[in-house]
């Protein structure tokens, strides 16, 4: 009578496996989609200067390369990192005194709300993707301009726990506390001498928040030429000043052919700048 009863209770599992397998693989196309959509706004500067770098430094830890060898991927990231942060200061600056030059002109009776809450967004975020910017250059330059330390693997694991939380197989040496620590940081020596095979898991908060001034300028100024737009374009639907071509409505026609040509040749000329170079190992 036991064979008959192993046999469901055997199918039972299977199908629950089979339905955890379908459950994540959906959750992780979502995700992924997700990820993906919010991204697109500065998708080059995402995948180039956070993600990649993170994927391949965990593809040689897991693949036992030297601790020489990883920090040099980590200076590598940092300073592309850091040069990305600095951008974002400029441009974030540059973008916050244009959108407070806009604030200056007289404003048009037809013009809809969008328009200035538009420009009110972008400013905000502007002045966040700034400060946040700063904050994290000042964490990378510190870092960098700190003296070197001989033959010490803790500061290799601090470092690699701002962007993945690593555990040794071999001795079992298990990095749980990093979450007991208000810095996040893992105070553990990694096994990075190609002795065992090491178990990495991205630290996806790390990611977010290396990539969150980036974000908060694309989406500063898909707002800013959101209120743009509707401001010059106002002309076009109030219905006040007559046809087309007799009225202000001349200006928002030429300003949107000036935005479509100036469009087309920034999108033609960032993908051949990126089509013959590959920086995925850089």
């Amino acid at each position: 009578m036991s064979p008959p009863n192993r046999r469901p209770e055997s199918e039972r599992k299977q199908r629950q496996q089979q339905i955890s397998r379908l459950s994540r693989t959906a959750l992780s196309t979502a995700g992924r989609i997700l990820s993906d959509g919010i991204t697109l706004p500065y998708y080059r500067f995402y995948r180039q200067n956070t993600l990649l770098p993170v994927l391949t430094v965990a593809t040689d830890l897991k693949n036992g390369e030297s601790a020489e060898f990883i920090a040099g991927k980590l200076q590598r990231w940092r300073d592309r990192k850091l040069h990305e942060l600095q951008f974002v200061q400029v441009a974030g600056t540059l973008l916050a005194a244009a959108v407070i030059g806009c604030f200056s002109w007289a404003p048009k009776d037809e013009e809809h709300w969008l328009g200035p809450a538009a420009w009110y967004g972008s400013l905000v975020l502007s002045i966040t993707a700034v400060l946040l910017s700063s904050s994290e250059a000042f964490i990378l330059s510190a870092i960098k301009n700190a003296p070197p330390v001989s033959g010490s693997s803790s500061r290799l694991s601090q470092e690699l726990s701002m962007i993945l939380h690593v555990q040794n197989w071999n001795n079992g040496d298990n990095h749980d506390d990093d979450d007991n620590d208000p810095e996040g940081r893992s105070h553990h020596p990694v096994s990075h001498q190609g002795t065992g095979p090491v178990k990495v898991d991205i630290r996806w908060n790390m990611i977010f928040t290396w990539q969150a001034p980036i974000m908060l300028l694309g989406y500063s100024i898909i707002g800013f030429f959101m209120g743009l737009v509707i401001f010059v374009c106002t002309p076009l639907y109030d219905g006040h000043d007559g046809p087309y071509l007799n009225s202000p409505g001349k200006g928002a026609i030429f300003f949107i052919v000036w935005s479509a040509v100036s469009g087309v040749v920034f999108i033609w000329c960032s993908f051949w700048a990126y089509r013959f170079v590959s920086l995925d190992g850089l």
